[in-house]
């Protein structure tokens, strides 16, 4: 007849109290539940649910110790702030002179990028006629 925790609407040993997916104590700390109302520790939540960065496929979640993060979505891709670069110089597209995403074709370009693509494209289009 020990202590009981109560979550999600059911009665809890502490010891019993886990996550689904690393098996750690729960007892006392922060924790979610997925749709299918199973428990996990913070992490785990984030590590199996959190949308996928589109260039290095890592989880895009929150730094140890933080409870959010930024994630920049551009043309229904998700990002890191550290992996939102130019695909042809690499800038990154977060900050500094080049912030800003111009697309073109479904490529993530910065400004200088855009215009060299569409001057070539333009060339191209002459030297065709």
């Amino acid at each position: 007849m020990e202590r009981i925790l109560r979550a999600t609407g059911k009665a809890y040993h502490p010891h019993c109290f886990t996550c689904v997916v690393c098996q750690r104590s729960l007892d006392g700390v922060p924790f979610t539940v997925d749709a299918s109302n199973h428990i996990h520790c913070i992490q785990d939540f984030h590590k199996k649910f959190a949308p996928r960065c589109c260039v290095c496929h890592e989880p895009i979640m929150p730094a140890p110790g933080q409870e959010e993060t930024v994630r920049i979505v551009a043309l229904d891709r998700d990002f890191h702030v550290q992996c939102y670069r130019c695909e042809d110089c690499g800038c990154l597209l977060s900050e500094g002179e080049n912030q800003g995403c111009y697309p073109l074709d479904g490529h993530v370009l910065c400004k200088n990028c855009n215009s060299n693509r569409i001057q070539a494209l333009s060339v191209k289009d002459t030297t065709d006629l």
